[in-house]
Parts: structure tokens; sequence; C-alpha cells
């Protein structure tokens, strides 16, 4: 198993399930017991509730998983209800650790929410695609939630996925073939009205967990939308339907998802800069918009 699918078994199946059995064995030996166990139980929930990638598995247990801690969190109430507030002689030798690590978590959660919310001026666009259901695997305004933050011109840069009806993004939590993938083959549409000042078709799709970082963009369009540019990225080889110099407008076709370029599995990336430049990877980057929804890592569109 690769090191980040074992990260992401560890941290969005194996922890969480340790939690919620930590609720019931052993029995605490005190009501301050039950209550750092919740505490820290809670912490940690907030925490991968906000930054896992939860379309690996199914985007349901985002919230599935944390209304089943609260209910077995009230439920476990019930076994220590009768015992003393605390039998332990220090506080601190007894629950230091656990508190320490409850607030670890609690930080790491407080950090990743703060990238919900910018300070530019955002671009609005129109949503890349068509009917559906879409989760956004990178997004926002921390590097918590949002791999590409820490480059300057791909700050809010968006990573799409589609979601199957299970929630998930593939049949299967990292399958070969690359259309058992869900977004892989969809049209993206233009989100905007603009110029394709730069196109480039003719790379091959990457095996699974394989990257083309000669290419980073793969098959791209540049479009021109006002004073801003907007990067598509990681089309299929021979799919991509404008030329460069071409106008386009809002909703017409552009390509289909691929994976080419620095891409490990079939998605969409886009980000906006400024700077009116060609190349992608200078400029500023800046926040977009969609009927006027900043979206963060988790966030799911629904196109009917």
């Amino acid at each position: 198993m690769e090191i980040p699918l074992l990260i992401l078994v560890t941290t969005q199946i194996l922890l969480p399930l340790f939690f919620l059995m930590w609720l019931w064995l052993p029995r605490p030996a005190d009501r301050l017991g039950w209550a750092m166990r919740v505490f820290y139980g809670a912490c940690y929930f907030a925490f991968i509730t906000v930054v896992g990638r939860w379309d690996f598995i199914s985007s349901a247990l985002a919230v599935v998983l944390p209304v089943v801690f609260i209910a077995l969190a009230m439920l476990s109430f019930t076994r220590v209800r009768d015992r003393p507030r605390n039998a332990s002689a220090s506080v601190m030798r007894a629950h230091g650790l656990t508190a320490a690590m409850a607030v670890f978590f609690l930080a790491l959660a407080t950090r990743a929410l703060s990238g919900y919310g910018y300070q530019e001026t955002a671009v609005e666009l129109a949503f890349p695609f068509a009917a559906g259901t879409y989760y956004i695997g990178q997004g926002g305004s921390a590097t918590a939630i949002n791999s590409h933050y820490a480059d300057q011109s791909q700050r809010y840069a968006l990573d799409i996925v589609a979601l199957n009806g299970f929630g998930a993004r593939a049949r299967g939590l990292m399958p070969q073939d690359l259309t058992r993938y869900v977004i892989y083959g969809r049209e993206v549409k233009s989100p905007c009205t603009g110029v394709a000042v730069s196109t480039h078709d003719g790379i091959d799709d990457n095996r699974i967990s394989e990257t083309n970082t000669a290419a980073p963009a793969g098959n791209h369009i540049v479009l021109a939308c006002g004073t801003a540019r907007i990067l598509l990225a990681h089309f299929q080889k021979g799919s991509i339907a404008v030329r460069g110099g071409e106008i386009v407008m809002k909703g017409e076709t552009l390509g289909r998802v691929g994976n080419s370029g620095n891409s490990s599995e079939p998605h969409l990336h886009m980000h906006a800069y400024l700077g009116g430049t060609l190349d992608y990877t200078t400029g500023q980057g800046v926040p977009m918009t969609f009927d006027g929804r900043f979206l963060v890592r988790g966030s799911t569109v629904t196109i009917p």
C-alpha cells in the first residue's frame, strides 16, 4: 500500500473507529475521564472532517461519522453517570496528555478553517462542468486544505473530481484503470466568455500515481477573462476543442478531463491569476467564486 493511501486509511478509517470504540472500552473510572475522551474525540473529528479527503471513501462519511460520534458519546454517558466526578489524585497526570492532544487537533482544525475565506477581490466564474456531483479535493486559502496555496500564482487553485452515487471519486480506493475515475472523460465547459489566449495538446495521460513534471499543466488552456487569466489543466490528449486566439463563450465545451501533466490521477485543475502573461506559473493568484460561492476542500457542487 502506498504511503498516501496508508495515511488516508489510518486517519479517516482506523483512528475514527478507535475514537468510537474508546468511548466504551475500557470504561472510564470517572466522569472527568469520560469527558476528556469525548473532548479528544470531538477535536479529532473536527480536524479530520475539515482536512480529510472524503472523496476517496465516501463524502457522506464526513457527515455520518461526526453524527455517530455525538450519538455514541451521549449514549456512553449512561455508563459513567453514577461514577464520581474525579477519582484521580492528579488531574494533570491522569488527563494532561489527552488534553494536550485534543488541543493540538483543535488548533489544526482552526488553522484549516482559516482557509475558508479570502481578502482579495474574487473573479466570478461559472462552474466548468455540466450535470453531476463534484467534489473539491484541493481548495481554499490555507495550505492545510489546499496544497497549491504556497505557490503565488496558484494560491486559490482548485482540483476538481466527480462523485458517483456512493460519494466516491472512483470505483475502488486507487484503481489503475483511468476509466474507473468518475471525472475521466467529462466535458469541461468554459467558465467565462473570453479568449483562449493559449492552448497545448499532444501529451499522453499518465498512469495512476505517476506524474509528468516536465509539462506540469499537461494538455491545457489559458483563457483571458477580463483582466484575469484562467488556467484549466490536465485534459485528455486530442480532446481540446478550441485553438489559441479563438473567442470562447461561457458554457462552451473546451475539452475532456484527462490525466496529463503533473497529475497523479484524473482531475481538473484550475486557477485564476493576474499579470496578463501566458506563463501560468507567474502572476498573482486570485480567488474564484461560483455563483458567489468560494469553494474549499470538501465542498460539493451538484449540477442538475
